[in-house]
């Protein structure tokens, strides 16, 4: 066992986290999504993979597209965050074109057929280049996957266009069969009715979805191999590797950013101290160390998606969070994919379907986005820290009031029983009133200013009427009561 953990490769050229896996990466874990996927295009049906970051989705086009160079298809890659935003329609089709070209060694006859037909609108002049130039001088099928495509929310003019060529294409094949041999799969971070609002040109009712699920930990033994290089490619790793794996999984909940980190950690952990075995519980202080100490959960990447994710909504963020909450205290919350708000959580990564319901996705999340996390952006959290120092200095303000009172009442009983010392007593009587009205007058004056910033402007008055009496009020109050006249003629 120690000369095997001796010769471990680096975690670094083994584990691959952010960014896609090659189709050969070792690391790379098969899913039921790469069957999937790749007996659907080869049905020549229109297909789209739209989930959270990091999910693996970039690596799973690679792993597909390799496969079908490998089967003699045209393969054609578009990384919209690569052509940009800030450009006009002609712009980006042609640089959508421009890529097309590079991959497909047909960027003179492509330039020619741009030029050729100007008199065309830039998707239709996009779309016929495909069919006329890239399917013609292709001898088998074609493939373009288009990713990242939630970058079209960030243009300047609307994409429908796209999409309606798109569906127009699948839609023609009835009448040219030639069309047949031309697909596309789109990819990203986004729900369809957030791409497009039209139903009657989407071609996402038409499509195939591919759904990409966590790593179940039979998938995942390809991962163990990293915590040894002596495997051959058909043996399966050792017990110990497995149950390092099974804990780190228990943690992630398969999910492929984490685990793939996670694993990284555990292996150059394991590298480094080849003579001692991680238990379970040196895995778990592994992962409070770098996912859920306060250093890791402002500095992950991954961390700072979801939460921006959740954050930076356009639905009411309180009903989000609401949701969320609802979640973490177990409460059953189905998935409909009508609901906006359910359709937020699962593009943030932060939750999953399990037979129609949403869960929290994993064990990390659910200590890092807790039930904390969620009162502290809670819109309204300002709002109800100002109500609890109100109700503290309210509570200051009757403890006084109460002494107050105690003590007339004392001096009363007093007077009472001695009659020799009534005079001394009326005398200090009268001037704990007056302290006391002093003080009550003063308590009521600041609560109106806390009452007044707070726009409770009705009990402000009421305040200012029941120390207007008092025979040594001051300027504070003549200030106040000026304020709440400028106030009223505002308001009318």
């Amino acid at each position: 066992m120690k000369s095997s953990l001796s010769t471990a490769p680096s975690p670094a050229s083994f584990y691959k986290f952010g960014g896609g896996l090659s189709p050969d990466a070792p690391s790379y874990v098969e899913r039921q999504a790469d069957a999937q996927l790749h007996e659907a295009l080869n049905r020549g049906e229109f297909c789209y993979l739209l989930d959270s970051r990091q999910m693996g989705k970039t690596s799973l086009r690679n792993r597909i597209a390799g496969r079908l160079r490998g089967e003699a298809w045209r393969v054609v890659n578009l990384d919209l965050s690569a052509i940009g935003t800030n450009l006009t329609p002609e712009q980006w089709y042609r640089g959508l074109l421009y890529h097309v070209g590079v991959q497909s060694d047909l960027e003179d006859e492509l330039d020619d057929h741009w030029e050729a037909h100007r008199g065309l609108g830039p998707v239709q002049r996009w779309i016929t280049a495909l069919t006329d130039v890239v399917l013609k001088r292709s001898l088998g099928k074609v493939v373009v996957f288009i990713d990242e495509i939630d970058a079209v929310r960030t243009l300047p003019f609307k994409a429908d266009e796209l999409f309606a060529a798109i569906r127009e294409l699948y839609n023609r094949r009835v009448d040219y069969a030639d069309l047949n041999r031309l697909t596309f799969c789109l990819i990203g971070v986004a729900t369809p009715t957030e791409l497009i609002q039209d139903v009657r040109v989407t071609p996402f009712n038409i499509g195939t979805r591919i759904v990409l699920a966590d790593f179940a930990l039979e998938d995942a033994l390809p991962l163990a191999r990293g915590f040894c290089a002596t495997l051959s490619p058909d043996e399966r790793p050792a017990p110990s590797f497995q149950r390092l794996l099974e804990r780190a999984i228990y943690w992630t909940g398969g999910h492929p950013y984490l685990t793939q980190r996670f694993c990284a950690i555990l292996a150059e952990d394991t590298i480094q101290h080849p003579e001692h075995a991680l238990q379970d519980s040196d895995v778990d202080k592994l992962c409070k160390e770098h996912f859920l100490s306060q250093r890791a959960r402002e500095s992950d990447g991954n961390f700072a998606f979801v939460r921006n994710r959740l954050l930076s909504s356009e639905e009411d963020l309180a009903a989000l969070l609401d949701l969320y909450r609802k979640l973490l205290e177990g409460g059953r919350v189905s998935d409909d994919e009508t609901n906006p708000l359910t359709s937020i959580l699962k593009l943030s990564g932060v939750a999953r379907v399990e037979n129609g319901i949403l869960r929290v996705r994993n064990r990390i999340y659910e200590q890092v986005f807790d039930r904390t996390w969620v009162e502290t952006h809670m819109p309204d959290a300002e709002v109800r820290r100002q109500k609890a120092a109100y109700r503290r200095g309210a509570l200051r303000a009757a403890i006084v009031a109460a002494l107050l009172v105690a003590a007339f009442a004392v001096l009363a009983y007093s007077n009472y029983r001695s009659a020799r010392q009534a005079r001394t007593a009326e005398a200090n009587a009268n001037r704990i009133s007056r302290q006391a009205r002093a003080e009550a007058y003063f308590a009521n004056i600041q609560l109106a200013e806390r009452e007044y910033v707070g726009s409770n402007f009705g009990h402000v008055a009421d305040l200012l009427e029941a120390t207007r009496g008092f025979e040594d009020k001051g300027i504070e109050w003549d200030y106040w009561h000026r304020l709440m006249n400028l106030q009223v003629l505002t308001l009318r």
